[in-house]
């Protein structure tokens, strides 16, 4: 699967090259240059609004924007625009485009700089009373192709060096809400009262 000249598309995390972006600070402005830690070049405006590679430079800064809400926006400086999703799901290609007003960041523009991970990534959101559910994605410049898995035997796949490891893990709201919240004890009876009689 190829980008061509190091664009990125929108993939699962994962600690792999293509996905770490390392921050270089610079400016007094508080702009920073994003440089990609296998290549070397950083995250540059291509032309048609494409975010791919290129040289490090003055040209090619960027400035993380934290809104009211907590939301992050990327701003290519010299460009005057953002990272945008355009509501590509996994696969799909982010562009630059003009950046929301900070009061009212829309999702396709909410992006946070990982600096553990080193990955620029969409949060995880939900739509249509939970109906709808949105998994973070990563800017990614070396996507590979998914793999299909099966159910095997533990013994077996132990052998084989098979590991698992847990990603996006996080306590469901209700949940969270559930456990908090307190619990009736045994003596208060059954809600709503007794069953009635037959």
């Amino acid at each position: 699967m190829s980008t061509g000249q190091g664009e990125y598309t929108l993939q699962t995390c994962a600690s792999k090259p293509g996905q770490r972006v390392k921050q270089i600070s610079g400016g007094i402005d508080g702009t920073v240059m994003l440089k990609d830690i296998d290549d070397g070049r950083c995250l540059v405006a291509l032309s048609g609004s494409v975010l791919g590679l290129g040289s490090c430079g003055p040209a090619n800064r960027w400035r993380v924007m934290r809104g009211p809400d907590g939301s992050c926006q990327i701003e290519h400086v010299t460009s005057n625009t953002c990272i945008d999703s355009a509501n590509a799901g996994p696969g799909g290609r982010p562009i630059l485009y003009s950046c929301h007003p900070r009061s009212g960041v829309g999702q396709t523009q909410k992006f946070d700089h990982v600096t553990n991970q080193s990955w620029i990534r969409t949060p995880g959101s939900w739509g249509d009373n939970g109906r709808q559910r949105m998994f973070p994605l990563c800017l990614d410049r070396l996507p590979v192709a998914s793999r299909s898995i099966t159910i095997q035997d533990c013994g077996e796949t132990t052998k084989l060096g098979v590991r698992w490891e847990r990603i996006h893990e996080f306590v469901p709201l209700e949940t969270k809400l559930w456990n908090d919240a307190e619990k009736p004890l045994a003596s208060d009876g059954v809600l709503g009262g007794d069953m009635a009689p037959p």
